[in-house]
């Protein structure tokens, strides 16, 4: 987080005073420093220009020129004085929640304070109650309203996406994805990348690892890493296509032990007892961990899932508009559920991540798609395999400044990390703490709570940490009607269910039989001590910064 109060230009008046205290990145600062003529920033924080913007245009202009510009969280104070009161306060969270906002109310139900995380007001003992900021709102001189509610989120059908044809979709949706990573390689930091080798993270190592070769030329590469049990889908699928970008790859291999020894530190980070997020946080935390050594921020593959209906439970999909609303739920779930873990398990290392497939402009363009071309049943890959984001992944079936996906890795079944890592990590977990709680505690849970009452032991488990480090948050968190995921789906399925995925065995492929890791620069990395890098990660000064933009 960043705080920091600017004096407003003397055109705003001699006894105003403006302050900002911010979380996220605006990336596009310095071109919406050219369109409000303001002088340069005071700071080194690209979030200054918030209040500039403020001063110059108001919230509601400050905030559509903002829903495409970054990720971010912020509270504003203005004390210019006015007949009404003396400060006005403006607050607003980015267009999906990849950054988090909380606020509370007083006794008199009036907005008393705001805070990035739940710790902060958990502990003010005059609110009576806290909530969640939506994604897309705005909070200004006492009201609430939605600035971000685009035309495909407000349809229940295909009726507003564009017609278009199969190639012509392509080449929108490639230019969109290649643009918002290269918008997110803006940085003045090491930088790296999330490779988990599914095909979502796979897709933007290559744009990014294009992009950086333009600019360093061949001999460099940002450094990847992934995390996972031995053997696992995600650490072998990962270790082949580090081979192919040439990326000085790390990664963090974990035992089902010292990740038990874990889970009341992520809990309490993660501030939610939601079991499906927690079982995936637990390597998330990991993996950043593992990270942070290197690097200050990574470009992730978060997403694209919910753009382009990823989950395998999209195979029973009736229809197109079937899955764009279905999409739309979920999307509108991102930042009480993997954006949350993505923020939280990364900010916990002091580590940033960044989303291009949750960049706006790309949203807008994965969502004019004909939905039905999002389709899972009928479709499979070239051998076989689960057809889920069978045409995104068709748009990146091609050569790429000299680097390709392998094929057994476009086409590579969805894995959520939580199944990804080890296909019996899952097992492993609930019976581990299934044996900490008792069955005395476990046939008492509706009466010790009886809000979004716990249907195993493992979530028990989960929600008596959370209640000994938030008590009386409990109605805070947001959980899957169902418990999973596709509980709240309009069809049918038996895929997933509130235990985790029902069959593992589809996770498996090539690269599990055979271990390439002769073939790949790989540092395996226990929790100690820190691995040797073989060349330094990579950051963008102005001029290189300047050259990726231009080459959008």
């Amino acid at each position: 987080s960043t705080t920091d109060v600017f004096a407003t230009p003397a055109s705003s008046g001699p006894h105003r005073r403006i302050a900002l205290a911010a979380n996220g990145e605006i990336y596009t600062h310095k071109a919406l420093y050219a369109s409000i003529d303001q002088p340069a920033a005071t700071s080194r924080s690209d979030c200054e220009v918030i209040a500039h913007l403020y001063a110059s245009c108001g919230p509601r202009e400050t905030m559509r020129r903002l829903t495409d510009a970054g990720m971010f969280a912020f509270v504003l104070v203005d004390d210019a004085p006015t007949q009404q009161r003396h400060q006005r306060v403006f607050a607003a969270r980015d267009p999906t929640g990849i950054k988090p906002l909380y606020y509370g109310r007083d006794a008199d139900g009036r907005v008393a304070a705001f805070a990035s995380e739940l710790k902060a007001l958990v502990a003010i003992p005059d609110l009576h109650s806290v909530h969640e900021m939506p994604a897309g709102t705005l909070y200004y001189d006492g009201h609430f309203e939605t600035y971000y509610h685009p035309a495909w989120a407000r349809s229940s059908d295909e009726s507003f996406t564009t017609p278009r044809s199969d190639e012509e979709d392509r080449v929108a949706v490639r230019a969109a994805l290649d643009e918002a990573v290269a918008k997110r390689m803006m940085t003045d930091v090491p930088f790296g990348l999330f490779l988990s080798g599914g095909v979502d993270s796979c897709i933007v190592a290559q744009l990014m690892v294009k992009r950086c070769r333009d600019l360093y030329g061949d001999r460099h590469a940002p450094p990847s890493y992934t995390v996972g049990m031995e053997n696992s889908p995600d650490l072998m699928a990962a270790r082949a296509m580090a081979k192919v970008l040439g990326t000085d790859h790390h990664e963090r291999i974990f035992t089902a032990d010292e990740a038990i020894d874990v889970v009341d530190s992520v809990v309490y980070h993660m501030e939610t007892y939601n079991a499906e997020l927690i079982r995936s946080a637990v390597p998330n935390w990991f993996l950043a961990e593992r990270a942070a050594r290197d690097v200050k921020m990574v470009l992730t593959g978060e997403g694209a899932d919910e753009l382009w209906a990823g989950y395998a439970y999209f195979k029973d999909a009736p229809s197109g508009s079937a899955v764009h609303r279905e999409l739309t739920r979920i999307y509108g779930h991102l930042g009480v559920a993997n954006l949350l873990r993505t923020d939280r398990m990364t900010m916990a290392h002091s580590l940033e991540a960044r989303v291009p497939f949750l960049d706006v402009a790309n949203t807008a363009v994965a969502m004019a798609v004909d939905p039905a071309k999002k389709l899972t049943a009928g479709r499979l890959g070239p051998n076989g395999e689960p057809g889920e984001k069978a045409f995104l992944r068709t748009c990146f079936d091609r050569d790429h400044g000299g680097l390709r996906i392998p094929k057994p890795l476009l086409w590579r079944a969805k894995a959520m990390q939580a199944e990804g890592v080890g296909q019996n990590w899952v097992a492993t977990l609930q019976a581990a703490l299934s044996a900490r709680v008792s069955d005395a505690d476990f046939a008492d849970a509706a009466v010790r709570f009886p809000h979004e009452t716990p249907q195993s032991k493992e979530e028990y488990y989960y929600r008596a940490v959370f209640e000994r480090h938030y008590p009386n948050a409990q109605r805070v968190p947001t959980l899957w009607p169902g418990g999973c995921r596709a509980g709240g789906a309009e069809w049918q399925t038996d895929t997933y269910t509130r235990f985790g995925l029902a069959d593992v065995s589809r996770l498996a492929h090539a690269y599990q039989a055979a271990d390439p890791t002769a073939e790949v620069p790989v540092v395996s990395s226990p929790p100690t001590p820190r691995p040797t890098t073989t060349s330094p990660p990579p950051t963008l000064d102005d001029t290189q910064q300047q050259v990726a933009a231009a080459s959008a």
